[in-house]
């Protein structure tokens, strides 16, 4: 079948109860600051595209609440289980996404994101040039 993340496979479940790619990171949460709990993460990257600029994978972290002040990527969530409260700087707009929820956040957000209990997502993120 190949490997899960490199560009040669052009299917892949993306489950976050079945078994991991192999290619996860740990540590704590590195898209801001963390100002409060600590936003410990697991990423764990089920596929990458040839050029890395597109991600597919299953994300869980720890609670706690991130500032972000650049968000590095375009992105789509959807939430399996705990709760991402989602605060834009500029306009004050607060929003909640639970299970089952979706989710898509643009490169440059500026805002925070609380997490008042362990969260874990599926998401695709693409990178722009």
């Amino acid at each position: 079948m190949g490997d899960a993340v490199s560009g040669t496979q052009v299917l892949v479940k993306i489950d976050p109860t079945g078994s991991k790619s192999g290619k996860e990171v740990r540590g704590p949460a590195t898209l801001g600051e963390i100002v409060e709990g600590t936003c410990e993460q697991v990423l764990d990257v089920f596929m990458t595209s040839e050029k890395g600029n597109f991600l597919a994978g299953v994300w869980t972290c720890t609670p706690g609440t991130m500032k972000l002040t650049d968000y590095p990527f375009n992105e789509m969530a959807v939430i399996i289980e705990g709760r991402i409260i989602v605060t834009e700087e500029d306009s004050g707009t607060v929003q909640e996404f639970g299970p089952g929820e979706s989710l898509a956040i643009r490169k440059g957000f500026r805002g925070s994101w609380a997490m008042p209990e362990p969260v874990l997502k599926r998401f695709a993120a693409e990178i722009p040039s």
